[in-house]
């Protein structure tokens, strides 16, 4: 699954410097400017809206550590943050020339000959490595293009860049068709499959669509894979002790039809926020969130100690 001939895997040493950049400070906000949970509507899956395609990509004040992470983790471990399938090479290459002119028109790189200059002063050659991988350290998401082939009842995983995995592993997505992409997530297969797959159908050339993931772990840190049989392991001890959950974790996650080869990439910026963050309002709609959801997809969520909290907020006054 590695991108062969592409990079040299780096010693390890490299590949956890690479995952303490990923756990550094400047990767977090001090603020929470994506709250799904606080609209009905956001909270729970799918909750897709229109997007104006000016708004696909977002930077903030967290794009320099976020791109020097990109960069070391793609320098370093390219076998797991980098998938790329031959049969995706156009769709590839499209996405890095979208990638680059989107991002080129809002002044957030120069791409003067065969490079790129970010807003951060890091010059990228735009030939040197996959087309996958030289969008990646363009913007602050991670690339993921899926494709239905002829005859397929879904849209495959065929390419991706994923820096910043919460809580899951390219390697056993790589390749996979949507509903085995989404194992073992509570709820999943049925009616919410279908919807997904009628999204994806369904996505026009220049009318992309948004929605947003949310939930909470322990550490700061962007790097957090975790193998399906870890989940569900976890998934069957509920009682297990859990590490206090101090960071609210937000995806804003985009789908995009690319207009010539007609894959359809699904882009993903990773918010990471203090909960100490969380405005009064922001905490109280949180507990309001939480309560609503099935038991299942509440605790994947948030764990007892941090519903609580959330929850705690509906007496106190109005923030």
């Amino acid at each position: 699954m590695s991108a062969e001939g592409w990079f040299e895997t780096a010693p390890e040493a490299a590949a956890r410097a690479a995952i303490a950049l990923a756990a550094a400070p400047g990767v977090a906000l001090e603020h929470a400017p994506l709250t799904p949970f606080m609209d009905p509507r956001t909270a729970g899956a799918p909750g897709v809206a229109p997007l104006d395609p000016a708004d696909w990509l977002v930077a903030a004040a967290d794009h320099d550590a976020q791109m020097a992470a990109r960069d070391a983790l793609i320098a370093a471990m390219p076998d797991r943050v980098l998938a790329h399938d031959p049969a995706a090479d156009a769709a590839a290459q499209e996405l890095l020339e979208l990638v680059i002119a989107h991002q080129s028109a809002r002044g957030r790189l120069r791409a003067p000959g065969g490079a790129a200059l970010r807003a951060d002063g890091v010059r990228v050659p735009l030939e040197q490595g996959p087309p996958i991988a030289v969008a990646a350290r363009l913007a602050q998401e991670d690339f993921v293009i899926l494709d239905r082939p002829a005859g397929a009842a879904e849209h495959v995983l065929l390419s991706a860049a994923v820096c910043f995995p919460a809580h899951w592993t390219l390697a056993e997505k790589f390749r996979r068709p949507l509903v085995r992409i989404h194992r073992p997530v509570p709820g999943y297969e049925g009616e919410l499959a279908r919807r997904v797959q009628r999204l994806f159908d369904g996505v026009r050339a220049g009318r992309p669509l948004v929605r947003a993931n949310w939930n909470f772990q322990s550490e700061r840190a962007l790097w957090t894979p975790v193998s399906e049989a870890e989940k569900m392991a976890a998934a069957s001890a509920p009682c297990a002790p859990r590490a206090p959950e101090r960071w609210l974790r937000v995806e804003r996650q985009t789908i995009l039809r690319l207009a010539r080869s007609g894959a359809v990439v699904f882009a993903i910026r990773t918010f990471l926020s203090p909960i100490e963050a969380l405005t009064p309002a922001q905490r109280r709609g949180l507990g309001r969130a939480l309560a609503a959801l099935g038991e299942e997809e509440r605790a994947a969520k948030a764990g007892p100690a941090l519903r609580a909290w959330a929850q705690a907020a509906e007496g106190s006054a109005p923030g």
